[in-house]
């Protein structure tokens, strides 16, 4: 739907009436039936006016002009991770291939971004295989932006194994900037979810210790609602792995057993061998360090 289409859907849902609603914002009603018809154009002050007085969001709105569905340019990120997933390689072959073309047509960044992502999947995220200039370029972008928007932090998620470790934490600031300053933005939690976990799993993989617990505070004070219980669990994990790399190694054991038998409670099997394993091996890492001990 055109922007005119989707104040007239909403006004009419709302069951507020033309006149109501020029009354409210300082306008004639033959003006709004204009703009609904698509006839006048409206400045974003005047429709965040129709917006709160209708009490409708930025987001919804959006959502409601893209047919109820989500931006369709983060739909083709998530579609061919799909295919990924799926192993329909042949499928992500031909959009890349399409992407290709698009972008040489139109200079569109989120295409290249997206033909970068498809390069990658076809050769497994293996990153001695994957064109360096790809992963530059990537990481190049990120670094140039200094206010992310959700576009950066989904290609942060997707890219992140591919950078040197160093690379990756020099964006910390920028992704921990974005969390702090859009925490109430909703669409923002899961990928945030997956980029703190995955940054605090890096971190202590390259013992990289001063983010582990710059990320592991931003993850206290960022997931407190009781929705969000299993981050809350996997935040108490990793608690207990930096309190053993600071040397209280019963303390520390004791909170990612407490974490392990929610998991195991709520049938996670694979996720509780997973972060059992990570915490053997910083186990074994932090012996051998301190081998008086």
């Amino acid at each position: 739907m055109e922007i005119g289409q989707v104040i007239r859907y909403i006004r009419k849902n709302k069951n507020i009436t033309q006149q109501a609603l020029a009354d409210a914002i300082g306008m004639t009603r033959p003006y709004i039936a204009r703009i609904e018809s698509g006839k006048n154009s409206i400045s974003s002050d005047k429709l965040t006016e129709i917006l709160e007085y209708c009490n409708v969001t930025y987001n919804e709105f959006f959502y409601i002009k893209n047919d109820y569905k989500k931006s369709t340019k983060m739909n083709e990120f998530n579609y061919v991770l799909k295919l990924f997933y799926a192993g329909k390689l042949d499928e992500i072959e031909k959009i890349k291939f399409e992407v290709k073309k698009k972008y040489e047509d139109t200079g569109d960044l989120f295409l290249k971004h997206l033909y970068i992502l498809c390069d990658a999947i076809e050769h497994n995220f293996e990153r001695e295989k994957i064109n360096k200039e790809h992963i530059d370029e990537i990481a190049d972008y990120l670094l140039s932006i200094d206010e992310w928007c959700y576009h950066e932090l989904v290609l942060l998620n997707n890219f992140m194994f591919l950078f040197t470790p160093s690379t990756a934490f020099l964006m910390t600031k920028r992704l921990l900037y974005r969390a702090d300053k859009y925490k109430d933005l909703n669409m923002d939690s899961k990928v945030l979810s997956f980029l703190f976990f995955n940054l605090l799993e890096l971190s202590i993989k390259h013992e990289e210790y001063q983010y582990s617990k710059l990320i592991l505070e931003k993850n206290k004070s960022y997931f407190t609602e009781n929705t969000e219980f299993f981050e809350q669990t996997l935040t108490l994990f990793y608690e207990g792995m930096i309190d053993i790399v600071d040397n209280n190694v019963s303390e520390g054991i004791e909170k990612c057993n407490r974490a392990f038998t929610v998991f195991q409670a709520l049938g996670h099997d694979k996720i509780y061998e997973k972060y059992k394993d990570e915490l053997n091996q910083l186990l074994k890492k932090v012996e051998a360090n301190n081998p008086a001990n």
